[in-house]
């Protein structure tokens, strides 16, 4: 996919500068470090998941034998 980008002059310039000493694009510099990102991001979600999974593991909820929900009984104002 093309994206379109705005940065300042001095950035793209400092960044083509560095990706070319290291054999290297901007485009290649941003693709990566987007991947980074992804990768971080996905790292997050699977860290949460493994805690509720861990949390779910220590919750007990007892209910009582042939107990229904009932819509109305839960919505009923007290």
């Amino acid at each position: 996919m093309n994206i379109t980008l705005s940065a300042p002059d001095a950035t793209v310039l400092a960044v083509r500068s560095w990706a070319a000493a290291n054999h290297t694009s901007l485009n290649q510099f941003i693709r990566d470090r987007l991947e980074e990102k992804v990768a971080e991001l996905q790292a997050e979600r699977n860290q949460k998941a493994d805690e509720f999974a861990r949390l779910i593991q220590t919750v007990h909820i007892r209910v009582p034998k042939g107990w229904k929900f009932d819509r109305e009984e839960a919505n009923a104002r007290r």
